[in-house]
């Protein structure tokens, strides 16, 4: 996701970057989450203002994960705006520690690659859920909830993990 600034003309780049899953893969190793078929797609533009470059695109696409509740496949739609202006290290003026949405570049080429990494890592809830009202895994028998409704009683669950805490003998103190 590499850009050269000399090809940035004074009528701005067009962005259009499909963003893949081993790209996923590579840039967030710790992520449970993968592009969905139909890709994630970075489109927008990148235009010279100044001595600067200004990204105004937006992520788009679905990340298919697992489902914090049932252990089922979760589908996230993401719709991210992004807008970034990249500053040249060699500038006077780059001080990218007051500003998140200023980002410096050395060389001829802009990477927009950590700023799309850090949009994906954002977006993707903690717990993500396959739907809002996911039932999730039966506590006794392990079923899916959503698909068969188990006839276990939950409510004697916790009274027989209980009962073998009463079979504890503890020395008493004198």
């Amino acid at each position: 996701m590499r850009f050269k600034i000399n090809e940035i003309g004074t009528e701005g780049l067009p962005v259009n970057v499909t963003v893949t899953a081993d790209w996923v893969a590579a840039a967030c190793p710790d992520l449970e989450a993968r592009p969905g078929p139909s890709g994630l797609t970075l489109r927008g533009r990148l235009d010279k203002t100044g001595d600067d470059y200004l990204l105004r695109a937006e992520l788009r696409g679905p990340m298919e994960t697992t489902c914090a509740r049932c252990l089922e496949p979760a589908r996230l739609a993401l719709q991210l705006p992004l807008a970034v202006t990249f500053v040249s290290a060699d500038a006077d003026d780059a001080d990218d520690d007051e500003d998140p949405d200023l980002v410096t570049f050395e060389g001829g080429e802009i990477d927009v690659g950590d700023e799309v990494r850090d949009e994906i890592l954002l977006a993707i809830p903690i717990n993500p859920l396959c739907k809002t009202d996911c039932l999730g895994l039966c506590g006794v028998c392990g079923g899916n909830r959503n698909l068969v409704a188990c006839g276990c009683r939950t409510e004697t669950a916790p009274s027989v993990r209980l009962a073998a805490l009463a079979k504890i003998k503890l020395p008493t103190q004198h």
